[in-house]
């Protein structure tokens, strides 16, 4: 979670959530070279025997970690920017650009954050208006979306 404070002609706010990627997109790279190398080299060692049929499958293993590599990355890229003016807030959500963008009146935004007691449970975040619910931090864990609730708490008390 990044926040960043702006001052425009109306002063704003904006808070930038975003998953931590522990290895980045070239660090995966490498982890998927290493595994379909060993995997290949194991493969070959047993077509050599006379057991070819082992070559498909282990392409297709590879293929499949390599889907999952980038399909968790893809959603680790995933942010959200929350930016807080002086009568609204704006939730921008998407990859590169924003995808989905709301604009809800200060005024009526209210912060919930629930949490049980089971360890396992990170909790939920939203911004609550007009009965309406905007999720927020769905890829933070229960630390962090504490941490975000206070800080947009602290950011949405009225002036």
């Amino acid at each position: 979670m990044v926040v960043t404070r702006v001052d425009d002609l109306a002063a704003c706010t904006h808070v930038i959530v975003q998953a931590n990627q522990s290895m980045s997109w070239r660090a995966n790279l490498l982890l998927l070279a290493c595994l379909a190398a060993v995997t290949m080299g194991i493969a070959a060692a047993f077509a050599a025997l006379g057991l070819w049929l082992v070559l498909p499958f282990a392409g297709l293993e590879v293929l499949a970690v390599a889907i999952c590599l980038h399909l968790t990355l893809r959603r680790l890229a995933r942010r959200q920017v929350i930016t807080v003016a002086a009568d609204e807030v704006r939730l921008a959500s998407g990859f590169r650009q924003p995808e989905t963008v709301d604009t809800i009146p200060r005024s009526w935004i209210r912060v919930e954050y629930v949490c049980s007691d089971n360890p396992f449970d990170v909790g939920r975040l939203a911004l609550r208006a007009h009965a309406r619910r905007y999720p927020v931090g769905e890829c933070l864990g229960r630390h962090e979306k504490r941490q975000l609730a206070g800080e947009l708490s602290r950011l949405l008390r009225p002036v």
